[in-house]
C-alpha cells in the first residue's frame, strides 16, 4: 500500500519533471539567443575608463607621440579594436556595421577613411592557424585560455595559442619599437599598433579574457592539460560566453561595469591609486606575459563558489549557481575597479617606457 507521502502516481509526477525541464530549456535558450556571441573586455565603458586614466599619466614626450600618431586621446582609441569587430564577411566582401552597444563608442571611426582602415585591418587579420578558413582571426587577439588549474600564464598551456592576447601585445609593442609584426598577426604600422594596445591592454586585464574553466558534460571541472587534446573543444567554455548566468552570460557579468567606473567618474583617489602601481618587472616586451598571469590567478576567484550544471538540451551549455549571489557580485565589482586601475596605470607606463 502507499502511504499518503506517496500518493501522487508516478506518470504524473513524470509529466511535472518533464513539464518543468521543457520550460527551463526554453528559458535557457532564450537566455543564450539574446546573449552576445562575441565578448568584448570590459565593454566600451570600461575602455574608456583605461585609456582615461593612462591620458592624464602620460609623460609629455609620450603625449605628444599618442597625437602624432592617432590624433586623439587614449580614451577615444581604446575602443577601436572593438568596433573593428563590426566588419564582417558577406559574400567576397568585408561589410562594416557598427554593434549597436558600441555605436557611439565607435563614432571617431566611422568617416570613410576610418571604416576602410578598419576593412583593411580585419582583411589582413582574417585567416590564422589554427583558426582555420574565414575565421576573423583578429577576434582571437582579445583573449586567451588558461585553465583555471594554472597560476601563471606559459605558451604551453592549453587554450593559449601564438595569436592570443598576448601574441598581439608583444606583436604591437614590437612595432612601436621599430620591428615588423611576425606572421601571421599583420599589423600595418604604428598607429595601428598603439590603437592596439590601448584596447588589449584592458582586455589583458579583465579575468574572463585570460582565464577559464574547463567543464564536462556534467558541469564538473576538468584540466584541460591532464586531458587528451580532443576533448578540449567538448569542455571549453569560451572564457563564460557558453556559461548562462542569471539573464545574460558569465562573460557578460564580467563585461558590464558599475555607474562609479564610468569616465566620467574618474577621481583623485583612482589617480592617486594608479600612480601607485609599481612598474612590471624587465623588458615591456614581456610585460603581455606577466600581465597575463597575473589575471589568471586573479581569476580563481571568479570561479569559486559556483556550481556549474550541463544544459541536457544545449551540448556546450553550462548553467552557473552561485552559493552567495550578493558576496560574489561584491567581489566581482571589486576586483573590476581594481583591475581597470590597474590597466590603466600599466597601459601609461608602457607607453612611457617606449617614449620616456
Amino acid at each position: 500500500m502507499r502511504n499518503a507521502d506517496n500518493a501522487r502516481p508516478p506518470a504524473v509526477t513524470m509529466t511535472i519533471d518533464q513539464r518543468l525541464r521543457r520550460v527551463a530549456t526554453a528559458l535557457i535558450a532564450a537566455i543564450m539567443a539574446l546573449s552576445p556571441s562575441v565578448s568584448h573586455g570590459f565593454g566600451a565603458k570600461g575602455h574608456q575608463f583605461v585609456g582615461a586614466v593612462a591620458d592624464r599619466l602620460l609623460n609629455p614626450r609620450a603625449a605628444a607621440k599618442v597625437q602624432q600618431l592617432i590624433g586623439m586621446r587614449l580614451r577615444a582609441a581604446a575602443t577601436w579594436a572593438d568596433c573593428a569587430k563590426g566588419v564582417t564577411l558577406e559574400g567576397d566582401d568585408l561589410v562594416y556595421e557598427a554593434e549597436a552597444q558600441f555605436d557611439a563608442a565607435c563614432r571617431p571611426f566611422q568617416m570613410r577613411a576610418g571604416i576602410e582602415r578598419m576593412r583593411d585591418y580585419v582583411r589582413r587579420n582574417w585567416n590564422c592557424a589554427p583558426e582555420g578558413p574565414a575565421s576573423a582571426c583578429h577576434k582571437r587577439y582579445h583573449f586567451t585560455d588558461v585553465a583555471i588549474q594554472r597560476d601563471r600564464y606559459d605558451r604551453q598551456f592549453a587554450g593559449t595559442a601564438d595569436t592570443d592576447i598576448v601574441g598581439a601585445m608583444r606583436a604591437a609593442i614590437g612595432v612601436l619599437q621599430g620591428r615588423a609584426s611576425p606572421a601571421p598577426i599583420d599589423i600595418r604600422d604604428e598607429r595601428e599598433a598603439l590603437m592596439l594596445l590601448a584596447h588589449l591592454v584592458g582586455d589583458v586585464h579583465q579575468p574572463l579574457h585570460v582565464a577559464a574553466v574547463y567543464l564536462d558534460a556534467r558541469g564538473r571541472r576538468v584540466d584541460p592539460d591532464a586531458a587528451p587534446s580532443t576533448s578540449i573543444a567538448r569542455t571549453r567554455t569560451r572564457g563564460g560566453n557558453s556559461i548562462v548566468a542569471g539573464t545574460t552570460d558569465l562573460h557578460t557579468e564580467w563585461d558590464q561595469l558599475a555607474s562609479p567606473l564610468a569616465p566620467a567618474a574618474i577621481n583623485a583617489a583612482m589617480l592617486t591609486e594608479a600612480r601607485a602601481v609599481g612598474r612590471t618587472a624587465g623588458r615591456p616586451s614581456a610585460w603581455p606575459e606577466a600581465w597575463a598571469g597575473e589575471t589568471v590567478r586573479d581569476a580563481h576567484k571568479a570561479f569559486d563558489g559556483i556550481v556549474f550544471t550541463a544544459v541536457a538540451s544545449q551540448p556546450g551549455r553550462w548553467m552557473a549557481s552561485f552559493d552567495d549571489s550578493a558576496a560574489y557580485h561584491r567581489m566581482k565589482r571589486e576586483i573590476q575597479r581594481r583591475q581597470l586601475v590597474r590597466a590603466g596605470a600599466r597601459l601609461a607606463q608602457l607607453l612611457n617606457s617606449l617614449w620616456p
